[in-house]
Formats: C-alpha cells, structure tokens, sequence
C-alpha cells in the first residue's frame, strides 16, 4: 500500500512541481503572480511534413516525436536547469518556464540568471535537435530533418493549478501570449526574443536585429534573433 502511494505522489510531481503539491496539500488551491518569469515556446516546424498516417498508421511518427520530446525533459534533470519547469506539450510544440520556483534559503535568484538560464536551455534544445537528426532520423525516411524555432520572452504572469480529478499547472498572461507570437512569427532554427528580453541578455548574447514584426493582437514589435554566446562567465 505505500508502495502505491509513493508511486502515486511520483506520478503526480511528473505533473505538477514540487513546490505546488506542497500547498495543493493544505488548501486544495493554488495560483500565484510572478513579477519576471522568462518563457518559450519551442516548435518542431516540419513535423507536419514527417507525420504520414500511412507509415505504420501514423505511430513509428509519434514514437519518434516521443523520442526528442524525452531528450527535450532529459535536459530538465541537468542541476543547471533545476530551476527550469515545463508546462505542457502542445502537439510538436514544447513550452517552458524559468523563475516559478519560490526563494530559496539564499534569497531571490538574480531576473538575469534566471533569463540566462532559460537561453542557455533553448541553446541546448537547438544543439540537441541537431544531434538527433544525426542520431535518428538519418536512419528514418531518407533523412529527414527536424527544424525548431523558438520564441523567447519574458515579465509578469501568473500560475495555477486548475481542475479537480485532472489537475494542469499552466501560466497565463500578456507575457505567455507575446512569447507564443515569437515562436509563430519566428525564423525556422532560429530563437527569436523582443526587444526587452534582448536588453536584458545582451550583455551575454549577440543578437541581429530582426526589425520590425506584425504580432497578433500587439502589432508591430521590434525582434532580435540569437547569433552566440558571447565570452563570459559559464553559467553556473
């Protein structure tokens, strides 16, 4: 019998964080404002053009979509992300967050660790995409590529827990909404970030300037694209 409820309790911190089962356990409730989360959404651009129903009715596609998505979470474990959450998949489309976690003993993480920390992780999605269209799918449908594009932004939000018997964890907000719009907007294998998000990483990333970009329900917004690192302090 403990057995199963210690299982249960894993399962259940696979989907919500830690730090949220804590208080779901006392009120049964739980949401909270953020002042500077850093968010994106990551999106395999071609997998429509991968998918085919016909190739196994469509689930050696999915077993190879589940493949990256649990490299993707295997980054996750890495103590340098630790502060990196993910949301939800949405299809072929990836969404994570840094800067939900409550203080720790030490105090508030610095908003530009927090930002560089989430960048570092896009870096490693990108890195990690390319790594498995070498590993995988050159051994897949004449050597199809994935391509992914990310949208990168960040600022005030807000997160909860919704439901009853199916809990979600999810963040809302302008913030969420905007780095949507730079992934739909985005440049395939690119990340693309606002101006706001640019001045704040700027002193650790080059960026080009993208110019100016129709975003649904916001109008034009001026873009940056990543181009590197720049040489400075590993992020710890």
């Amino acid at each position: 019998m403990q057995c199963e409820k210690e299982e249960a309790e894993d399962l259940v911190h696979h989907i919500i964080p830690h730090f949220v089962t804590k208080q779901l356990r006392t009120t049964q409730e739980f949401s909270q404002n953020h002042q500077s989360v850093a968010v994106i959404f990551c999106s395999i651009v071609n997998f429509n053009d991968f998918y085919e129903e016909a190739y196994q009715g469509g689930k050696e596609c999915i077993r190879v979509l589940h493949e990256l998505i649990s490299d993707f979470d295997n980054l996750l474990m890495e103590t340098r992300f630790g502060e990196v959450e993910k949301i939800k998949t949405i299809g072929s489309t990836y969404m994570v967050a840094c800067g939900l976690h409550p203080p720790s003993k030490e105090g508030l993480t610095p908003e530009n660790q927090q930002l560089r920390t989430l960048m570092e992780f896009s870096l490693e999605m990108m890195g990690k995409i390319h790594q498995f269209n070498d590993d995988v799918l050159s051994m897949t449908k004449g050597a199809f590529n994935f391509i992914l594009r990310i949208g990168y932004n960040h600022g005030q939000l807000t997160s909860g827990v919704i439901g009853t018997t199916k809990l979600l964890y999810d963040i809302w907000g302008d913030t969420v909404n905007v780095a949507s719009r730079m992934d739909s907007t985005g440049v395939p294998g690119r990340i693309q970030v606002t101006e706001h998000s640019m001045m704040a990483l700027e002193p650790y990333y080059e960026f080009e300037l993208r110019g100016p970009v129709e975003v649904r329900g916001k109008g034009v917004m001026t873009t940056y694209l990543v181009v590197k690192r720049k040489e400075s302090p590993a992020l710890k």
